[in-house]
């Protein structure tokens, strides 16, 4: 399900009439409707998508709630488009991917999923709230490119990149000046971290054991939005999203938010208090469905109610480039000095 919601990028809601017309449908039941040469940004125009071929595409999911009101599932239009293989299989039903091969650059469609088709694929029970039996999920694709080979969309791609890394430091930064000025207008008493977190500690707890890097802090906590929206909580049982039970981290695991990893060790067996993280040490560019959205700064209260060492597996260094080059470089001098040893 995570893998649909990825994919499911884009589109305001779209208006359909009783009868739907104008719209074709896809095999698996999706309708849909194709504006040529439509998509706004597009880089080429009239590239027909072969199967194979690599498309670059911005996207918007979006569902209405309980009240009618529509809420984002995902979109990447304000971000770094997506690009993926034309795969003519199975693996894209009731996801745009399944429209690719139909499309050429340029092209902009407007989609429309039942929801009730979605719930026959996810087990009884495992489906999120907010996919509602009679529903519908509207989407906007917009295809900015077709390549026909893997050299020229990683050069886009890269290009692509540096274009997000500079949008990203501008909204890093943007969300960080948000934060600041929310803690003074608040006049939240709290320390700043040198990472621009900030911490409110109402109960210290037992600072002899802290919830350092190596060890293993079973928190319980509730998770909101600075307009105090919450969005997970395993302390409050009556909230929609309530998890029972406390949540182990195993801090400096990076196996949470890396605020969580950077905050906690502030916090001793017994600590409660609220820490504020900065958009870039949250979730960053990446939206939560449709309860965190991109660049978010988020709250957190938390208690602490144990403190042991983590039995977790330390991570993996993974290389860098540079130290793969000179893994390469040194397994190639052993085996000349073998080669001229052998005197071949």
């Amino acid at each position: 399900m995570r893998k649909l919601l990825y994919a499911m990028g884009g589109i305001a809601l779209i208006a359909f009439t009783s009868c739907n017309m104008g719209y074709k449908t896809t095999k698996s039941g999706m309708k849909y409707k194709v504006f040529s040469g439509k998509a706004v940004h597009a880089d080429t125009v009239g590239v027909k998508a072969e199967p194979g071929d690599i498309i670059k595409f911005q996207f918007k999911y979006t569902v209405a709630d309980s009240k009618g009101k529509d809420s984002i599932l995902g979109e990447n239009y304000s971000q770094m488009p997506g690009y993926q293989k034309v795969d003519t299989s199975d693996r894209g039903k009731l996801q745009i991917q399944e429209l690719f091969p139909l499309l050429k650059s340029g092209d902009s469609v407007e989609v429309a999923i039942n929801v009730d088709s979605i719930l026959k694929m996810i087990p009884a029970g495992q489906a999120p709230s907010f996919l509602r039996k009679g529903g519908t999920i509207h989407a906007t694709l917009s295809v900015l490119n077709v390549f026909k080979s893997d050299s020229l969309a990683r050069l886009d791609v890269t290009k692509e990149q540096t274009k997000e890394e500079a949008r990203e430091a501008v909204k890093f930064k943007e969300s960080a000046a948000q934060l600041d000025k929310y803690i003074k207008d608040k006049g939240i008493k709290a320390i700043k971290t040198p990472d621009g977190i900030y911490i409110a500690l109402e109960t210290p707890g037992d600072i002899s054991i802290k919830a350092d890097s190596g060890m293993q802090a079973s928190v319980l906590y509730t998770g909101k939005l600075l307009d105090g929206k919450i969005f997970d909580t395993n302390l409050d049982s009556t909230f929609i999203h309530y998890h029972p039970g406390v949540i182990k981290v195993d801090v400096g695991q990076h196996r949470t938010i890396e605020g969580w990893d950077k905050a906690l060790p502030y916090f001793g067996k017994g600590a409660k208090g609220t820490i504020y993280i900065p958009a870039g040490l949250a979730y960053g560019a990446r939206a939560q469905g449709s309860d965190i959205p991109a660049y978010s700064n988020l709250v957190f209260d938390i208690q602490v109610t144990d403190i042991t060492k983590s039995e977790a597996p330390k991570p993996q260094m993974q290389m860098t480039p540079e130290m793969q080059k000179q893994m390469q470089e040194a397994i190639q001098k052993q085996m000349q000095a073998q080669k001229e040893k052998s005197g071949h």
